[in-house]
């Protein structure tokens, strides 16, 4: 249960804060695109494709991850770019030596 759990949380939500720290082309449909897909797929995977066994018995975290990632970037490059604001903050913080 515990497991099933954080797969859920990680196909969420993992995408979208890798995407949101090193993408600047990632808009708000594309993060929810991501994040509906990713926890979507959990269940399905679990419920629907680990059943048959074999290769298809992985844990759900990496299919769903990949496509809650995958989603997220489609849906970000099909859509309105972020504003300038939105891209000069994320290059100011970008350029920062820490």
């Amino acid at each position: 249960m515990v497991s099933y759990a954080w797969a859920g949380f990680g196909a969420a939500f993992g995408p979208l804060v890798l995407l949101s720290l090193f993408w600047r082309r990632l808009n708000l449909p594309g993060a929810l695109a991501g994040m509906v897909c990713g926890g979507v797929m959990v269940f399905v995977w679990h419920e629907v494709i680990a059943p048959f066994g074999g290769i298809w018995g992985i844990y759900e975290l990496l299919p769903a991850f990949v496509v809650g990632l995958i989603a997220a970037v489609v849906v970000s490059l099909l859509t309105k770019p972020p504003s300038e604001e939105i891209t000069n903050e994320f290059d100011h913080y970008m350029e920062l030596d820490v």
